[in-house]
């Protein structure tokens, strides 16, 4: 039991730690003159890792019925698609 909560904050704290550090070293809005794509490329992999784990966790928490993993879908989704608006809005900004 006590495993799985230090997995859980494993995953989630280290990896937000991780990828954070990475996009303060290779923001989005800089220019380089050789993109750094596969530190981009692993951030991106610990978020989609980190957001299969809380998927993972709240389908077992909510095991209701088979209709509710695709409201977590859904939620997952619409704050993927604003969290890439507010990536984009600071761009142009």
């Amino acid at each position: 039991m006590i495993f799985s909560r230090l997995l859980a904050v494993l995953i989630i704290g280290g990896g937000y730690l991780i990828w954070n550090e990475i996009f303060k070293k290779y923001p989005f809005s800089n220019d380089y003159e050789k993109k750094p794509v596969v530190q981009w490329v692993i951030a991106f992999l610990i978020i989609i890792g980190q957001l299969y784990y809380i998927w993972t966790i709240f389908s077992r928490l909510f095991a209701y019925g088979e209709s509710t993993p695709i409201i977590f879908l859904v939620i997952g989704i619409v704050f993927i698609a604003l969290l890439l608006l507010m990536i984009l809005r600071r761009r142009r900004g």
